[in-house]
């Protein structure tokens, strides 16, 4: 059985995330590092299904929560996430 869980913090441009989470509807989660053109890793997690947050108002910088998520395989497409590498390297 395989697990892909993890934790975010958020700041809100809007409310997506938490209509998601409440609602109970998978969202689509990217994570990106970058060194450059040459030199990249992506990560993304296709069907996350995300816990009510708890919001923090805490001053004047905006609207914060926090969210344990657990992704689930997605039907379209057929996985639970996908990992893309990109570097100079030929073969492994």
């Amino acid at each position: 059985m395989a697990a892909l869980t993890g934790k975010i913090e958020v700041r809100f441009a809007d409310s997506t995330l938490v209509t998601k989470a409440i609602d109970g509807t998978p969202c689509e989660l990217e994570f990106a590092w970058s060194l450059g053109a040459n030199a990249s890793f992506t990560f993304t997690a296709h069907a996350v299904y995300l816990p009510r947050p708890r919001i923090e108002i805490p001053g004047p910088q905006g609207i914060q929560a926090s969210f344990d998520w657990q992704a689930a395989k997605a039907t379209s497409p057929a996985r639970m996430c996908t990992a893309t590498l990109v570097n100079t390297v030929t073969g492994y």
